[in-house]
């Protein structure tokens, strides 16, 4: 018996030693990679000989202003969000790529104004600096924030179905407790019990400091300045789409509103430049470009070391940094939409916060 016990110590050491080499092969290897890509595109279909580069960047998710401390080591806990830097990294690669042309493939409902600003004078900027057209994409969803950005654009095309439009603008939440006695948290969410129970008592300093205390309940000026901070918002964002769209602003304000469309009508209404899939809207460019072949590259997944298929305890760790970094996505999306100034999809809001 001992004999035994002492045999299967000795296998269990060996593979678990070399379980460990695996693992700590594959961090190695992919921090390789990573620290050695030039570039995050990779070539994706064409002539791969051809100089003449066009790129498609792929985006997802909601518009958020820069993530916190998002852990991800060897492709762990992906996640998708579209985000600033994000967008500044990517450029910052394409342009070591000497493309010819840029497609940036998109389904987003919106997020932050502030983030969807800032992004499109990111697109706005490489397009001019480069003297390069630049195509928006979508498949599923192009509205508020995402067809503010995709406003840089010299045209946008979509798939059959895709949603496009929600031209307006969302001011910070403001919810009033009229004089509430409980509060509490449940499983189906936050339960306020009245009348006149709990007092708050908040130490500030100057007019409307405390705005959006929900214990109290806004004056006519404070809701009036919001509503000024919004439309203000609002006017800039029918600005752009009239200016850039050609569309006069009495029919993006009287006429379009900020309904969600589908491809035939947003044509109709011109908010689009036609249905097309993917490799329709390749050729679009191409024949803009006068180019018989083509190299075109895409941001795809690189194939990186997967040692997760090595380890049943690795590909748990994944999982649960991916439902790590999703939550913290939610919660920082949801955070942007109900304290600041958003351009979203309000169902998209609904369902999410």
């Amino acid at each position: 018996m001992t004999h035994f016990f002492s045999t299967f110590t000795k296998i269990l050491g060996f593979l678990t030693a070399i379980l460990t080499f695996i693992i700590i092969i594959g961090l190695i290897i992919s921090f390789i990679n990573r620290s050695s890509d030039k570039s995050s595109f990779t070539y994706l279909q064409g002539d791969k000989a051809s100089a003449n580069k066009i790129a498609i960047l792929n985006i997802n998710g909601p518009i958020i202003s820069e993530p916190t401390n998002f852990y991800n080591i060897t492709g762990m806990g992906n996640f998708d969000a579209i985000y600033p830097s994000l967008i500044e990294n990517y450029l910052i690669d394409l342009q070591q790529e000497e493309v010819l042309g840029l497609i940036v493939s998109i389904n987003s409902p919106g997020g932050s104004v502030s983030a969807s600003h800032t992004i499109y004078n990111l697109f706005n900027q490489f397009k001019i600096k480069n003297n390069i057209p630049l195509y928006f994409y979508s498949t599923d969803m192009l509205t508020s924030g995402a067809y503010w950005v995709s406003l840089s654009a010299n045209k946008i095309f979509t798939n059959y179905g895709a949603l496009i439009g929600s031209i307006g603008v969302k001011g910070p939440d403001w919810i009033y407790y009229n004089s509430p006695t409980s509060l509490s948290t449940g499983l189906l969410g936050n339960a306020v019990e009245s009348p006149k129970g709990i007092e708050l008592f908040s130490n500030t300093a100057g007019i409307s400091k405390d705005i959006l205390n929900p214990f109290r309940q806004p004056s006519k000026k404070e809701i009036s300045q919001l509503q000024n901070m919004v439309n203000n918002i609002y006017n800039d964002f029918v600005n752009l789409v009239s200016s850039n769209r050609k569309i006069e602003k009495n029919i993006v304000v009287n006429e379009i509103g900020a309904m969600i469309y589908n491809s035939k009508e947003a044509q109709k209404h011109y908010l689009i430049d036609g249905q097309k899939n993917i490799n329709e809207t390749i050729e679009v460019m191409a024949k803009e470009l006068n180019l018989d072949n083509t190299n075109i590259i895409s941001n795809n997944k690189k194939n990186l070391f997967n040692f997760q298929k090595f380890n049943f305890f690795m590909n748990v760790l994944d999982n649960k940094q991916y439902t790590l970094n999703e939550n913290l996505i939610n919660k920082k999306f949801c955070n942007n939409i109900k304290n600041e100034f958003s351009v979203t999809t309000f169902n998209f809001y609904n369902s999410m916060c």
